[in-house]
């Protein structure tokens, strides 16, 4: 599926200089690039400007689900509102965006176990509404927690402009970003660093069977295809950590290094031979 809008005021050289930078800041391959013509390509899609001199210049954006599409136009409205806010508001598009409805990444995921996992770990396992869009291109996602004493959240709703509006003030929700752990059918692993003063700790502790959480992803990176890694973080990365070793060929080769502030070295880290792993 491929969208595009036309937009005027925006220069094709500035956008240009845009797209190329937040290329090479993610390492994202550019697959056209001539004096009138911009393509880069991510896991979720493609992302093209092309001039339209000199009323300004056409976006198009092409994923191959809708809630791939949407994520790329989001990330894409968002930037040339960081820039040119008045120049975002006007943006239209050439299909129907949806508007006032909730975003295509967003769902609800039913709590089926909470657990204890070692002194300083909770393990939750929760059912997704959307499980279709969770895979191994991306393996991290938001939380999305209203406040605790909340009994009537707003959740975000799609923008004319084909970005998400997030509400705000007294109503803003928390967004932690965390990572699918384990993916097995409709239903997800997620291991939550349990410490003092967190918002999504004190939900995840409290949390009771049946419970409904809202959610919105994945994004971030995926699993890892090289043949020799260097991981570090501490207790917060331990899971992502683990998902990327389980991820690895089987002969990759590397070190992992994890930073225990807590002193907890119980996380059950995957065991690959080829790979030392060091606690610090």
């Amino acid at each position: 599926m491929k969208v595009h809008s036309d937009i005027d005021g925006l220069a094709f050289a500035a956008m240009k200089a845009m797209m190329l930078h937040e290329a090479q800041e993610h390492a994202l391959p550019v697959v056209e690039d001539t004096a009138t013509r911009l393509q880069g390509r991510t896991e979720y899609g493609a992302v093209g400007i092309t001039d339209r001199a000199p009323k300004g210049l056409r976006l198009d954006v092409e994923a191959d689900r809708a809630d791939n599409l949407y994520v790329l136009r989001d990330s894409l409205v968002g930037h040339i509102e960081h820039f040119l806010p008045e120049v975002a508001q006007t943006i239209s598009w050439s299909d129907d965006v949806a508007a006032g409805q909730l975003p295509p990444n967003f769902q609800f995921a039913t709590v089926t176990a909470s657990e204890p996992l070692t002194t300083t770990f909770r393990r939750l396992r929760l059912r997704l509404a959307k499980p279709e869009l969770f895979d191994d291109r991306a393996i991290h996602f938001r939380f999305v927690l209203p406040r605790a004493d909340e009994t009537d959240p707003v959740w975000p709703t799609i923008a004319p402009n084909g970005s998400t509006r997030w509400p705000s003030g007294a109503q803003a929700l928390h967004r932690p970003v965390y990572t699918a752990r384990r993916q097995t059918g409709a239903e997800i692993e997620v291991d939550v660093f349990l410490h003092d003063g967190g918002r999504a700790c004190d939900w995840a502790s409290s949390v009771q069977m049946g419970d409904e959480v809202a959610l919105v992803g994945p994004g971030g990176g995926g699993v890892l295809s090289e043949a020799c890694v260097i991981l570090a973080g501490d207790e917060t990365a331990f899971p992502a950590i683990s998902r990327l070793l389980d991820g690895l060929p089987r002969d990759a080769v590397g070190e992992g290094v994890l930073l225990s502030h807590s002193g907890d070295q119980e996380y059950p880290i995957p065991d690959r031979s080829a790979l030392t792993v060091t606690y610090c």
